[in-house]
């Protein structure tokens, strides 16, 4: 019978403990209540010196009582190592979130998945999306990054997503429209392939907050690009889009950014990777653009072609890694900030939304 009292006795204190009370304190157990989400979407493009990595801050709380995170791919295996994964946890702390709930590979070149292994070491990850196998590099020496997340891989609760899918972020809509070489409609025009077939697998989203609405379809080919909008648009309009493949000339079709006509973009360059001519011209000839953001400024166009200073967030390969950050409203206003000197800009609501035609 003692020994029964004695487990009782042990068993309530432990249940006081564990609901903030001590032992023999009377009273009903205190409940802690989460503290509400902001109701803002935050978007970080953190530079990993012309790889890629973005990551997003979900408005509302999600099941586990706290504001939910979608990384989208997690930068370079080197240059240094470690590099990229201590500046997503920097932004991370900017934005006061301490997991990742959902990171997604794009596809698995170094300069996207490389970085994969380092942040899975520094903060907790739940659940991964990424484009299944393997595809087979023309150029040699392409499988290092893919190699060092395969470890991380095996351990973490992976989707192979395919288009059409979402990804539950807590308020916000996450719509897949390319994986695994698989876009929604393929009745375009296309041109020859480079070759690294790997950008051909790359997982597009479209993530949506209210009226407000983001492009980013990674490292998606200039051809599947021209699928997602001819013979139709399957987008829609947006306020905010990032260049895909890093601003270079083998992904931005004119005949995408045009269609989309996004408000405002940010490229993920380097000083001599992407900021092409030509996606410079694409870019800024966009109808009802009002400004390019770059994580770099590009040394392969002329300062008079570049942004204007303040929309630049690092100048060298040698600067610290500032971040741009785009603070997002269900009202489809938003601000963008340069992490570097502080520079904000605020913008007014405009007109994007979802694509109305059918297939």
């Amino acid at each position: 019978m003692r020994k029964v009292i004695l487990a009782v006795a042990v068993a309530t204190a432990l249940g006081s403990i564990a609901y903030g009370q001590a032992p023999g304190q009377a009273g009903p157990p205190v409940v802690r209540q989460p503290v509400p989400g902001p109701g803002i979407m935050e978007l970080y493009f953190i530079d990993t010196e012309g790889g890629q990595s973005v990551l997003i801050v979900s408005p509302n709380n999600g099941l586990l009582g706290a504001r939910e995170t979608l990384l989208i791919d997690a930068g370079n295996l080197t240059n240094p190592p470690g590099r990229d994964a201590d500046r997503i946890v920097a932004a991370m702390k900017d934005a006061g979130v301490d997991r990742i709930d959902y990171m997604v590979i794009s596809h698995y070149h170094g300069d996207h998945v490389g970085g994969a292994a380092a942040i899975a070491d520094k903060v907790p990850i739940r659940r991964v999306y990424d484009p299944g196998p393997f595809a087979d590099e023309l150029a040699g020496n392409r499988a290092a990054g893919f190699n060092s997340y395969l470890p991380v891989r095996a351990k973490m609760h992976v989707t192979v997503p395919k288009p059409g899918m979402k990804i539950p972020v807590a308020g916000l809509d996450v719509n897949i429209v390319s994986s695994a070489g698989e876009p929604l409609c393929a009745t375009a025009k296309e041109r020859e392939q480079d070759n690294t077939p790997n950008n051909y697998e790359s997982i597009g989203m479209t993530i949506d907050f209210g009226k407000f609405r983001y492009l980013d379809l990674t490292d998606l080919t200039w051809n599947q690009e021209m699928q997602l909008v001819c013979p139709a648009n399957l987008l829609g309009t947006f306020a905010l889009y990032r260049t895909t493949r890093h601003g270079t000339d083998w992904s931005g079709a004119e005949v995408l950014v045009h269609t989309v006509r996004p408000r405002v973009a940010v490229m993920n360059n380097n000083p001599t990777k992407g900021g092409t001519p030509g996606t410079f011209q694409i870019v800024k000839s966009s109808p009802g653009l009002e400004d390019f953001w770059q994580l770099h400024y590009s040394d392969n166009v002329s300062k008079d072609v570049n942004s204007p200073d303040n929309f630049i967030a690092n100048f060298t390969k040698d600067d610290t890694g500032s971040f741009i950050k785009v603070t997002a409203r269900p009202d489809a206003t938003f601000t963008v900030k340069n992490g570097r000197n502080g520079f904000t800009k605020e913008y007014k609501a405009g007109s994007s939304g979802p694509a109305t035609s059918s297939r």
